[in-house]
């Protein structure tokens, strides 16, 4: 739901990749594969054929190509959850939805990732914030994040400032 406090609200996190594969392993791949692909709901396969995956790609953003893995809109989706639904994902991709720890994992091991951060408040103030590299470890090394030089945005070095 809103915060009040803080008048923002965490929009989109989004994993930019280089590389290509068969089958599309995140929405960079897609956006290769077809540069004139719109933004929407695609299936990717971050582990595998046999683990389809269903993310929303927006492919407009700054050159598009960005897997969407967190996707907050207007709360009506419940973030209130267990570590166990953070780990696995939940929530709906056509609207709001948290992809998963184990499936960031999946998609940030595979390739060389940027991230962007895309806020907006509740007057229609926008904000986006980037870096140069993002992956997390292993459910071993709890999920432990990994986040490269801020690159640019006006909401400027806003995850280094939360965490």
């Amino acid at each position: 739901g809103k915060n009040n406090s803080a008048k923002t609200q965490l929009k989109t996190l989004k994993i930019l990749n280089e590389g290509g594969f068969y089958l599309p392993i995140d929405c960079d791949d897609i956006f290769r594969h077809d540069n004139r692909s719109s933004s929407g709901i695609y299936t990717i396969y971050p582990g595998g054929p046999t683990t389809p995956l269903k993310v929303y790609c927006d492919m407009n953003t700054d050159g598009g190509r960005w897997t969407v893995f967190l996707r907050r809109l207007d709360g009506s989706e419940n973030f209130f959850r267990p570590w166990n639904n953070y780990k696995s994902g939940f929530g709906n991709v056509a609207g709001e939805y948290w992809l998963g720890l184990e499936n960031i994992f999946l998609l940030s091991m595979r390739k060389k990732n940027e991230m962007r951060v895309d806020m907006e408040d509740w007057s229609g103030t926008t904000a986006s914030a980037n870096y140069d590299s993002f992956s997390i470890d292993s459910e071993l090394s709890g999920y432990q994040l990994h986040l490269g030089s801020f690159t640019g945005g006006s909401a400027g070095e806003v995850l280094l400032q939360c965490l």
